[in-house]
């Protein structure tokens, strides 16, 4: 869970003063973005995700070598994901929020005629069916007669889930689509971790920072330049070494986990590399969270605290640096 040193990233800023206008978020930072949508605090996730067994949400799947071997050949996943799924539904219907209509925003001048709705949240997932990145719940409205579905009535948690769901580790989430094909959702890690262009501003909106948080391999002393591992899709050398023990399976897991981080490393460093091209600039906090890895859910008090820390000491670093060049947050571009 290494979501949870955006958790002391946030912290930070909103200490500094920011408050969340629209989010967007992939694999377990889809989690983290939802449950800010939600109202949480930074500080009240940190209370919550310090007191929870993470070994819950990799749940499913049976000790034994065969029977891990045939969940992967008809299940497509160890895990179920239903854990995952029903914990961030608990937190969100306590915030009186289940689907993303909840979470519509109004209308600004002809956008929404144009481009269709726009919500507090945006999720990342990949169709691999299809071949394509999906913005949930956005492109169920572009794309709705492809998959039938109402981008208002789109379950939140299921959503996060879809977004969340790591090729192999978790079972995908299949949609029924109206031609009578079946879709298979999986985490959105696959095409982006670092979904930038979900929030790109409206004219309207320009006024507005937009603040950018990416995972990156490494230490405090390192300086990301968006060229490391970024993004929470990937498995890294502490989830292959996990993985060593068990058969075949186990290292096409580990090689298609390894395809992921280049294809994700790929496309991000090309996302960072574009944003003096587009239409104002992006602040970008680079978080180093060492070798720990997006499917380590056996993560100790220490390590989990750690993480937290990581994220806020990347964050007031940023922020350092930011009063060294003379800016306050309201000035940010």
């Amino acid at each position: 869970m290494r979501a949870l040193a955006h958790i002391g990233a946030l912290a930070v800023a909103e200490e500094h003063g920011y408050r969340w206008y629209r989010l967007a978020g992939t694999s377990a930072g889809a989690m983290i973005a939802a449950l800010i949508a939600a109202g949480y605090s930074a500080a009240e996730l940190h209370a919550i995700m310090g007191a929870i067994d993470y070994r819950r949400f990799a749940a499913g799947a049976a000790d034994d070598r065969l029977h891990q071997v045939s969940r992967l050949l008809f299940k497509l996943g160890l895990h179920s994901g239903n854990e995952l799924e029903q914990f961030i539904r608990e937190l969100l219907r306590a915030r009186g929020l289940r689907c993303f209509g909840d979470l519509r925003l109004p209308a600004v001048g002809a956008q929404e005629a144009a481009h269709g709705p726009r919500y507090r949240l945006t999720v990342v997932a990949a169709d691999i069916s299809r071949r394509r990145l999906l913005l949930l719940p956005q492109d169920l409205h572009r794309a709705r007669a492809s998959y039938g579905l109402d981008p208002d009535q789109l379950d939140i948690a299921r959503a996060v889930r879809m977004s969340a769901s790591i090729p192999f580790f978790y079972v995908p989430v299949t949609l029924q689509r109206p031609d009578g094909g079946l879709s298979y959702i999986v985490d959105g890690g696959l095409v982006s971790g670092f979904p930038l262009l979900a929030l790109l501003p409206s004219d309207a909106e320009a006024a507005r920072p937009l603040l950018g948080f990416h995972l990156c391999e490494g230490t405090d002393d390192s300086e990301s330049d968006g060229g490391e591992v970024c993004g929470d899709g990937a498995g890294t050398e502490a989830d292959q070494a996990g993985l060593a023990s068990l058969p075949l399976p186990a290292n096409l897991i580990a090689f298609s986990q390894a395809l992921l981080a280049t294809m994700l490393s790929a496309h991000d460093r090309f996302m960072l590399e574009q944003r003096s091209r587009w239409r104002g600039s992006v602040r970008t906090i680079s978080i180093p969270v060492g070798r720990i890895g997006a499917t380590r859910f056996d993560l100790s008090h220490s390590e989990i605290e750690a993480l937290y820390q990581q994220g806020r000491a990347a964050a007031e670093r940023f922020f350092a640096g930011l009063a060294a060049e003379g800016c306050e947050p309201s000035a940010l571009p």
